[in-house]
């Protein structure tokens, strides 16, 4: 492909990556996108020499003062559209830089146009930048590279030196210059992805090695965040129900120390309630206080319970990137006890609830440490049970004319003597003996309790959590309801517990006197069915990608850069150490006879010390020598091409084509002037036009003199009227 055409090609190229980055990252107009790729597809096409497209293009030509009246328009355009439609300057920016790039689209003909166009392009990559952080970003970036880099080549190899001002426009607007006849090689193929990939490992260090922001001029936000339901100081009982139909990803969580296969669920616990009123619970518990911070951006949250440190579970260590939500709730495994995470302030309520001070506009990630709370061996016996004023109006309270409840809780839990023995025989009757289903009408009673335990029998995890909490307040023991997230999808390519939408769930957490709060779930486990497997792994593939994605780029912050140098200067010590203790083991023969030779030259063996100084002057001789025959010591011989002679080729070839327009094609065994003897028979108004062409390029390419400045002006003027003369006739 000759030089020009490559570089026409890769310019339109580069501008489609810019604005397949917008369109993906950026909410635009869809009559914006419409006249865009429209736009790119008809310039594309003319890059590729289509004739109806050509024809079209010739038609249409526009004036030079129509195109600046367009711009002019296109820029009180972005002031009404910044003022009263968009309302912000990045939406403004962005459809106005998209009306620029169709303008000069239109008008692409000088060098300057050029310049324009990769400006225009590089903004729209910067602002797509601005508009997303999502994994379809690379592909596009890594495109914009390779195709940038192609671009700067092939602009300098067809620039115009000040001395030859060669530059030939032909009646068709088809732009030419000196090296518009050199071809595409592969050296210069390989030569350009080489530098394309360079250009990439070193954008990359410049990355991970430049000063990190949190957020810049053209940072755009990401919208309001997912809604979710249940989180709330108020929870309606079904409210949940409508959310766990949603696939979406709300969460992804790492147990870093955690060995083996993980377990089938994994409870993520939100915020807990105390009061329920028979339709709606709530949390009386809500004041929240700041947690104190044990070194930066590390914060301690400790909830009191009646046990010793000794008697807590292990440590679970969670590494959790949670997406935007409409909550403040950070959420973490039962019960948390220190968040980590680039945060000002965290917050805690009395139940040990997570809050930070605002809702996240974009996604966050965070530590926490939590521990459990496993049931002690002193709660498997009966003993008596007390509880203070305060802590009883919170976790036995029960909502008036709940008789029946209280009957049926009394009848399950009649044989049984401890608290946890209570507990247990609740979740075992509700397990058992109840169905689990999504598919519940909204109800129409003012008790929906009572209709789930005594009528209906059907209900998911909010009526089942409900439930049991209050058969266990009814019979004398402290419960409350809590709402999270039950994770069950393991994504083993990552590592991770994959959080979705639907994941939302509500389970009850019982307080026995020696163990403190303990999570019990009566909801019977779901098998879901009708989901392909195939599907599911590559989703969790492509998942994991995302996920490395965001840690690695997205994620990648200050701490990160100064952890990554640490890591390296700790690395580089070790490695360092580790290579001279080797080297000093392989040279220590050598070390041993050098002294020896050494020693014998101080005894007077002047023999041994000449042979060794002849022994190392062969060896450098036989490297110089190896150097100087090696490839690259060598000089390639070409041989030069005069620009007259390319250009003239290059005029040329325009009239070949030109005449093929008209079915005089000429093929690769048909000299010059067998194809002239054509043209004079068949188009004899081009025949002397024809004849001036023809011995201009078999002078400039089988002559031994150049042609001269008179003889392309010739030629240029021959080609123009050319083009001019009508067709001929059939």
């Amino acid at each position: 492909m000759p030089f020009d055409q490559a570089l026409w090609l890769t310019s339109i190229l580069l501008a489609s990556a810019a604005f397949i980055g917008l369109s993906l990252g950026a909410s635009l107009p869809e009559g914006l996108l419409l006249l865009t790729g429209s736009t790119l597809i008809f310039t594309l096409l003319r890059t590729l020499g289509i004739y109806p497209v050509e024809l079209v293009v010739n038609h249409l030509t526009l004036s030079t003062r129509t195109w600046n009246v367009l711009v002019i328009t296109a820029f009180a355009g972005f002031w009404v559209d910044l003022l009263w439609i968009s309302g912000e300057l990045l939406p403004a920016g962005v459809h106005f830089l998209l009306l620029l790039m169709v303008i000069k689209l239109f008008n692409l003909e000088s060098r300057r146009d050029y310049l324009h166009l990769y400006a225009i392009s590089l903004m729209a990559i910067l602002a797509s930048a601005a508009s997303t952080t999502d994994l379809w970003y690379l592909p596009v970036f890594l495109a914009y590279l390779l195709t940038g880099v192609w671009t700067l080549v092939l602009y300098q190899l067809t620039k115009e030196s000040e001395d030859r001002a060669l530059e030939v426009r032909s009646a068709n607007s088809v732009w030419l210059s000196p090296a518009s006849g050199s071809r595409i090689t592969p050296q210069l193929f390989w030569l350009a992805n080489g530098l394309a990939l360079g250009t990439l490992l070193f954008t990359v260090v410049i990355f991970f090695t430049i000063p990190r922001v949190s957020a810049g001029i053209g940072h755009a936000s990401l919208g309001e965040g997912i809604r979710t339901s249940g989180f709330s100081e108020t929870v309606d009982l079904g409210m949940i129900g409508p959310i766990k139909r949603d696939p979406g990803i709300v969460m992804r969580v790492e147990l870093p120390e955690r060995l083996g296969t993980p377990a089938d669920h994994f409870y993520l616990r939100g915020m807990a309630y105390d009061r329920y009123d028979g339709r709606t619970w709530a949390t009386q518990l809500a004041n929240r206080r700041a947690l104190a911070e044990s070194s930066p951006g590390t914060f301690i949250a400790r909830v009191n319970q009646p046990r010793t440190h000794a008697q807590n579970g292990p440590v679970i260590r969670q590494t959790i990137l949670l997406e935007a939500l409409d909550t403040a709730v950070l959420f973490a495994a039962p019960f948390a006890e220190s968040v980590s995470g680039q945060f000002f302030s965290v917050q805690s309520d009395p139940t040990g609830a997570l809050y930070l001070p605002l809702s996240a506009s974009s996604r966050i990630e965070y530590t926490v440490l939590s521990r459990p709370h496993p049931v002690l061996p002193a709660d498997l016996h009966p003993q008596p049970v007390t509880y203070s004023g305060p802590f009883a109006r919170h976790y036995l309270q029960l909502p008036d004319a709940s008789d029946r409840v209280a009957a049926l809780a009394q009848d399950v839990t009649q044989a049984k003597a401890s608290t946890y023995e209570k507990a247990l025989a609740i979740q075992d009757y509700l397990s058992n003996n109840f169905r689990y289903s999504l598919d519940i009408p909204s109800s129409s009673q003012d008790r929906p309790l009572e209709e789930f335990l005594f009528s209906r029998k059907t209900g998911y995890c909010e009526h089942y959590a409900t439930a049991m909490v209050m058969m266990l307040r009814s019979v004398g023991v402290a419960a409350r309801l809590v709402t999270g997230f039950l994770a069950t999808e393991w994504n083993e390519y990552g590592n991770y517990y994959l959080v979705r939408q639907r994941d939302a769930h509500a389970w009850v957490e019982v307080y026995l006197p020696q163990s403190g709060w303990v999570t019990m779930d009566p909801t019977p486990a779901v098998i879901e069915s009708g989901v392909d497997p195939g599907w599911q792994t590559f989703s969790r593939m492509m998942d994991s990608v995302r996920l490395r994605w965001n840690r690695f780029f997205v994620q990648y912050s200050g701490a990160d850069q100064v952890a990554v140098v640490r890591g390296l200067k700790e690395s580089g010590e070790a490695v360092r150490h580790r290579a001279w203790n080797s080297l000093s083991v392989l040279l220590a023969p050598v070390g041993d006879r050098l002294g020896s030779i050494i020693q014998s030259a101080r005894e007077g063996n002047l023999r041994l010390a000449l042979e060794f100084v002849g022994l190392v002057g062969v060896g450098i001789g036989a490297m110089v020598g190896l150097i100087r025959m090696w490839p690259w010591g060598k000089k390639s011989i070409s041989q030069d091409v005069s620009p007259d002679r390319t250009l003239m080729a290059h005029i040329y070839e325009k009239a070949i084509k030109q005449a093929a327009r008209y079915g005089m094609v000429k093929t690769s065994s048909t000299t010059p002037m067998e194809f002239l003897r054509r043209i004079k028979s068949q188009w004899a108004q081009a025949g002397d036009t024809m004849a001036t062409l023809t011995d201009l390029y078999c002078r400039g390419r089988y002559g031994q003199v150049s042609l001269t400045k008179e003889d392309l002006a010739r030629a240029r003027e021959s080609l123009r009227q050319l083009t001019l003369l009508d067709p001929p006739v059939r």
